[in-house]
């Protein structure tokens, strides 16, 4: 049984797209916290999403 279902080269580029995510996050007044942001891209990223462009604009979109 597999309890983790990323790879680690997976999960290192999931870290560094969430850090470019609550970075921009910052900068914005209508930006969902970062508990939201790292539930929301888990979500995404657990149905398949890698790309990051995608996943920035899909977190930011539900936060509009």
């Amino acid at each position: 049984m597999a309890l983790c279902p990323y790879n680690a080269d997976e999960l290192a580029e999931v870290q560094r797209i969430l850090e470019e995510i609550i970075a921009g996050a910052r900068a914005s007044s209508q930006a969902p916290d970062v508990d939201e942001i790292i539930e929301r891209l888990f979500d995404l990223a657990d149905h398949g999403e890698r790309d990051p462009e995608k996943l920035r604009a899909a977190i930011f979109r539900r936060a509009a």
